[in-house]
């Protein structure tokens, strides 16, 4: 009797494997056979992580992201079809629409800050986004850690999103806002401010389209490291589908570090793109 209950509890078991890995396989296979339409938002002026070109102010170009890899890979492997939302709204703006639902999936969100409260994020991180301080050559050594920051007078672009954490830090800075990177530029140079607080990668870019990019330096000291997710609509259709399929692209190694190469690439070529520009003077005392 013994043993005939044994078998049993076996068969069972096995047949509840069975079972299981035949739902989980019918999930994986139903997807790619039909044709699903997805909606994408992203920044639209936060170069690399999101931009748009359009060498007429009056022409809304094409968008570009640092994420786009990663969505060329989603769309071929899962038969997709992927609009790009992007609009001259705040990119806070577009996040609300995915909160709402009318968007899927949001490029580039930070965890625990209230503007992306509601998104359900990926893990893990795509990439971390460094900030750091921009300062004139001479300056350099003048920061080595926070507590110099704090003692200097800085600029920030008021459109940059920060982590709740880094904002709360910042309270303790004695830092302005600029309305466009090209006003935190003409603040630093004509000496109104030390220092400009921006993302490594997002100052580069814009010193090297002013033609600056030789006129400034890098701080040694990284203030933050703040790891930037994908965001994906709780109300979207696809949800479980998007949030399995890019949770196993970001799992693995050398898919994140395609993207960090991206981001890499996409710095140099704004540099090697502003070659010859002549860079504005700002008022800068040339011996500078």
């Amino acid at each position: 009797m013994k043993k005939v209950l044994i078998f049993a509890l076996i068969t069972g078991l096995v047949f509840l494997w069975t079972a299981a890995g035949y739902a989980f396989v019918r999930y994986e296979d139903k997807h790619p056979q039909k044709v699903r339409r997805l909606t994408i938002t992203g920044f639209h002026n936060y170069a690399p992580f999101g931009y748009v070109e359009h060498p007429d102010e009056k022409i809304w170009g094409r968008f570009f992201t640092v994420f786009q890899p990663m969505i060329d890979t989603f769309r071929q492997e899962n038969n997709l079809k992927i609009k790009n939302k992007i609009t001259k709204d705040d990119y806070e703006q577009q996040v609300i629409d995915v909160r709402q639902g009318e968007i899927d999936i949001a490029l580039g969100v930070y965890h625990h800050t209230e503007a992306f409260r509601g998104l359900e994020i990926l893990y893990p991180a795509a990439f971390i986004n460094p900030i750091t301080a921009f300062v004139l050559p001479n300056r350099v050594n003048d920061i080595k850690n926070l507590d110099d920051l704090k003692k200097l007078k800085g600029v920030r672009w008021e459109k940059e999103i920060y982590t709740d954490f880094a904002e709360s830090q910042l309270k303790e800075f004695d830092i302005v806002s600029a309305k466009t990177p090209f006003e935190m530029f003409e603040l630093l140079f004509t000496k109104k401010v030390d220092y400009i607080l921006a993302s490594q990668y997002f100052g580069l870019i814009e010193a090297s389209k002013l033609g600056l990019r030789n006129q400034i330096s890098v701080a040694k000291q990284t203030l933050w490291q703040l790891p930037m997710f994908i965001g994906v609509s709780k109300f979207s259709k696809e949800r479980k589908m998007i949030a399995q399929k890019l949770t196993r692209y970001l799992e693995k190694p050398e898919n994140r570090e395609l993207l960090k190469q991206n981001i890499i690439k996409i710095v140099e070529d704004a540099e090697i793109k502003a070659q010859g520009i002549v860079p504005p003077t700002f008022g800068l005392d040339k011996s500078e």
